[in-house]
C-alpha cells in the first residue's frame, strides 16, 4: 500500500496537512507515467489525477462521510499505453462534534408529496454530482465564498429526539440576510434553481469532479450554464428551504463525496473562518 498526505505542496493544494479520513480527500500516487495523465476511478467513478512534485500522477479522491474509519480505498488506473493497476489508501479516523436536539415531532413528518419532491430533487443532484468534466477551471487554493463566524461544522452529528441523523454535510456561515455571496473560483453554473431543503441554491462545477453548493440564498445572481469567475456574485445570503434563520450553507463535492469544504481555503481566509462563540447557559 503506497498512500500520501495532502501536503500544502501538493498542486491541488489543499489548506489542511491531513485530510484522509471520513469527509476529507486523500492522495493516492500511481506511479510516473510521463508526460499524459492516466485515467483513475474510486467506486467505479472518475477521479482527477494531478502530478506531484516528485514526477508522480496522483489520484486525487473525495472521501466520504459515512466511510469506515481504519479502512482501505482502492483506485483502479489505466494509462494511455494500456498499463493497468490498482494502489490503495488508507482511511482514518476522525471525531465529529456531537448536537443533540428536542423537537415538536410535527416538524419532523413530511407528508408523502414533499417525501417525492425530496427523492426527486436528490436524484437531481446525484445526477450533477456525477458529471466529470476533462478540465479543471478552478484554482489550486479557493477563496472563502464569505467571511463570516461558523454557526455549524461539517459533519456534525446530530440526534434529532434521540434518533440519530445524517451527519451534516457542509459548514454553515452565520451572516446577515442579503450578504453577497462570491465564487471562491472559476466554474460553471451547474445548476441554479430552490429545492425543499436547500431553498434557492447554487451549484458551481469547478471542472474534474469537484463541486462547491450554495444553500438557503434569498436569492441567486446566476443562471444554469453561466461560467462565473473568481469573485463573481453568485447569489445573496438568506433563509429559503428548511431553516430557523439566515445563514449561508456552503458545501463541496468530489468524485460525487460530500466533503469538508475548509480544505480547500487558502490559509489567508481560512485564519478569518472562525466558530460562532456560544451564548452563555443560563
Amino acid at each position: 500500500m503506497r498512500f500520501l498526505i495532502l501536503t500544502l505542496l501538493c498542486v491541488f493544494a489543499f489548506a489542511l496537512s491531513d485530510a484522509s479520513f471520513p469527509g476529507g480527500a486523500a492522495i493516492a500516487p500511481l506511479g510516473a507515467f510521463g508526460e499524459t495523465a492516466p485515467l483513475a476511478f474510486y467506486r467505479d467513478r472518475r477521479v482527477r489525477v494531478d502530478k506531484l512534485p516528485n514526477g508522480e500522477w496522483a489520484a486525487i479522491v473525495g472521501v466520504s462521510i459515512d466511510a469506515k474509519p481504519n479502512t482501505v480505498g482502492y483506485v483502479s488506473y489505466r494509462t494511455i499505453e494500456g498499463k493497468t493497476g490498482t494502489v490503495s489508501f488508507k482511511i482514518g479516523k476522525k471525531e465529529y462534534p456531537v448536537q443533540r436536539l428536542t423537537i415538536d415531532k410535527s416538524m419532523e413528518a413530511l407528508d408523502e408529496k414533499t417525501l417525492q419532491r425530496v427523492a426527486k430533487e436528490r436524484e437531481t443532484i446525484a445526477r450533477a454530482l456525477a458529471e466529470f468534466s476533462e478540465t479543471f477551471k478552478g484554482e489550486t487554493q479557493m477563496r472563502a465564498p464569505l467571511i463570516a463566524p461558523i454557526s455549524s461544522q461539517f459533519g456534525m452529528k446530530r440526534i434529532i429526539n434521540q434518533t440519530p441523523r445524517r451527519p451534516h454535510s457542509g459548514t454553515d456561515l452565520a451572516a446577515p440576510k442579503g450578504t453577497p455571496i462570491l465564487a471562491p473560483s472559476d466554474g460553471v453554473t451547474a445548476l441554479a434553481d430552490n429545492h425543499f431543503y436547500c431553498g434557492n441554491f447554487v451549484l458551481l462545477n469547478h471542472g474534474e469532479g469537484l463541486f462547491t453548493l450554495y444553500c438557503h440564498l434569498d436569492r441567486g445572481a446566476v443562471t444554469t450554464g453561466r461560467e462565473v469567475k473568481t469573485g463573481d456574485t453568485i447569489g445573496y445570503v438568506g433563509a429559503t428551504g428548511r431553516v430557523t434563520g439566515a445563514h449561508l450553507h456552503w458545501s463541496a463535492a468530489l468524485n460525487g463525496a460530500w466533503f469538508d469544504p475548509l480544505l480547500l481555503v487558502s490559509g489567508d481566509d481560512l485564519a478569518k473562518l472562525k466558530p460562532k462563540p456560544q451564548s452563555p447557559q443560563k
